[in-house]
């Protein structure tokens, strides 16, 4: 059975079940959302290059596909594109039943690394509107319904992250803490700290962090979400205790990150990047730049280590074929840690984790940096990329008993000395030696692990005798 045959197969008993449910049924709605073949739909395309292949293109349509017909024969509105039924204003079950669907159809775009379908985020904005205004008559389920809209507009931080495998389930522990210790407001909090997300409740694009909020900005329904009480949150999250006073909350997001198989140092960068993105620290402190450059890149180790070999070579003859394939690129924007690339690319090539070089012209240097986040529309694909280093060299280790011969890229910073390899589990873990040169290097532990490619720390350096 091929992967397409896979997918479609996994999806006929769904797609059998959201064809069974009838208008106003919405326990059987709900019950149907937490069935596990939703999630064997997502691992079909969870993490996979982009722009995805067709088999995973295939399962992320069908999922997108499911979900939407499951919103219009619950009797919850259209699903091209998706669109509110005012009779579903009119019952507490049936908008909690829309949160729940909107929030699946949300979760499988964010594994997908899509933009939800047209209409989605007008149709949240316009549930926001209702329950947090005086019309809402339903008072006693007002504070949970709050929140599971809250959940949907926190969830948007997920995608432009794009978490690698492992971090899903954190970031969900976080926006149940965070959905917790915020509120909607009308009015502009007056500093990042005390706004998180702010959106136009008429508009139809995501809701964006309040830091990155233009000067510009003039919506016609503006509505923020106020986080003091959350910037506080993510501060003690960050900063945890001493073993001697424990934090809840803290321990909580610890074990369910050592769960998942993060490190409390991996949890803590997870948390301190939500922070960055939610303006407990001005996010605007980091300027971007715009432009349109057209940049020559390069995909995956091997074929960097290539690049960055050839650039150290003399130039060669006219006609000469690289031992490497370039992709074009245009830099939408860059600040002093990265760059935000556009890609239109007919094979897949790219995930979060991937490892890529680019520059401007041949004379260039080529700059080192690791995919962070990315948006596949199709065939263009916006890449967040961030700069692991400037200057690097290409070299060839060996392994201390001479049997193997490995490509590794070495660079300096902050007057430390640092090794890329390609990716090894059983090195990873583990403290290696390398012979470079006349040099034996003791390796440390993987810092970090991508799709196919290690940094690590150089520890020690001696000079063979």
């Amino acid at each position: 059975m091929t992967q397409t045959e896979q997918a479609d197969h996994l999806a006929t008993p769904l797609r059998d079940a959201v064809y069974a449910i009838t208008a106003g049924d919405y326990d059987a709605a709900v019950l149907l959302l937490s069935d596990p073949l939703w999630e064997l739909l997502e691992s079909n395309y969870w993490n996979a290059s982009h722009p995805l292949p067709p088999h995973a293109r295939q399962a992320l349509d069908t999922y997108l596909h499911l979900a939407k017909t499951l919103w219009h024969r619950a009797g919850l509105g259209q699903p091209h594109p998706i669109v509110l039924y005012k009779t579903t204003l009119l019952s507490t079950k049936a908008i909690e039943t829309a949160l729940r669907v909107l929030a699946r159809i949300y979760a499988g775009c964010n594994l997908g690394f899509c933009a939800p379908p047209p209409g989605f985020w007008r149709t949240v904005y316009a549930l926001t509107g209702y329950i947090i205004s005086e019309r809402f008559p339903d008072r006693e389920n007002r504070e949970a319904l709050t929140h599971q809209v809250l959940q949907v507009w926190l969830m948007a931080w997920l995608n432009p992250l794009s978490l690698a495998p492992g971090r899903l389930p954190v970031a969900v522990r976080l926006v149940g803490i965070l959905c917790k210790t915020c509120s909607f407001t009308l009015v502009s909090p007056t500093h990042a700290g005390s706004g998180l997300a702010a959106s136009d409740l008429l508009s139809d694009v995501p809701p964006m962090p309040f830091a990155r909020v233009p000067t510009t900005w003039e919506p016609i329904a503006p509505l923020y979400i106020n986080a003091q009480d959350a910037a506080f949150t993510m501060r003690e999250l960050a900063t945890p205790p001493s073993r001697h006073a424990p934090s809840d909350v803290y321990e909580a997001l610890l074990q369910s990150a050592l769960q998942v198989g993060l490190s409390a140092q991996e949890m803590q960068d997870f948390v301190r990047r939500a922070m960055r993105e939610f303006g407990y620290t001005n996010a605007r402190s980091i300027p971007r730049v715009g432009r349109e450059d057209v940049v020559s890149t390069v995909v995956g180790f091997i074929e960097c280590w290539s690049a960055l070999q050839e650039q150290a070579k003399p130039i060669t003859a006219p006609g000469t074929s690289a031992s490497h394939h370039t992709h074009s690129a245009i830099v939408e924007n860059h600040s002093d840690g990265g760059f935000l690339l556009r890609y239109e690319l007919s094979e897949a090539n790219l995930c979060v984790g991937t490892f890529l070089c680019l520059r401007g012209s041949v004379s260039e240097p080529w700059t080192i940096a690791a995919v962070r986040w990315l948006e596949d529309s199709n065939n263009v694909v916006l890449v967040g990329c961030e700069v692991i280093c400037n200057f690097a060299d290409a070299r060839i280790a060996q392994t201390p008993d001479k049997s193997e011969h490995l490509p590794i890229i070495s660079f300096l910073k902050n007057e430390a000395s640092y090794v890329l390899c390609a990716f090894d589990p059983s090195k990873a873990n583990s403290v290696s030696q390398l012979t470079v040169d006349s040099e034996n290097w003791v390796v440390a532990v993987a810092s970090e692990i991508g799709e196919d490619w290690q940094l690590s720390a150089v520890l020690d350096v001696t000079q063979l005798k």
